[in-house]
């Protein structure tokens, strides 16, 4: 049985905090077997309700404890376009809960696209009207 990345970190964020699983069990409100089975492999995942409580427990946030690694692009947003450009180029979008497809982001994109073309349009007329 290959234990999961998500297994290991609960498991290695739980005895970072000096934690047995009884612990764990008492502070997220989990079932001691279920923590068990995620830890020793048996089973390969949480749903997503129990991955936040074990994540609160610990003090963690559920992309740490699934091992994701959130890279935080630190850009002065400037172009309203290029910003809205590098929002949508991302793969993790989500709309109540399910992913943006390619299609609904070209959707998203037109609808704005035409709004800021709207907004072009008006300051071009103010200026000519000035």
């Amino acid at each position: 049985m290959e234990i999961s990345n998500l297994g290991l970190n609960i498991k290695k964020f739980r005895i970072e905090k000096g934690w047995n699983l009884k612990k764990l069990k008492e502070e997220s409100g989990i079932g001691y077997a279920t923590l068990h089975d995620i830890e020793s492999g048996k089973t390969q995942n949480l749903n997503s309700s129990n991955i936040e409580k074990v994540a609160a427990a610990l003090g963690k946030t559920t992309d740490e404890l699934l091992g994701v690694e959130v890279e935080i692009i630190e850009k002065q947003v400037g172009d309203l376009e290029e910003t809205i450009k590098a929002i949508l180029s991302s793969d993790e979008l989500t709309i109540d809960g399910e992913n943006i497809t390619n299609d609904e982001k070209a959707e998203i994109y037109d609808l704005i696209a035409f709004e800021i073309n709207s907004v072009r349009r008006r300051r071009k007329s103010c200026r000519s009207n000035e």
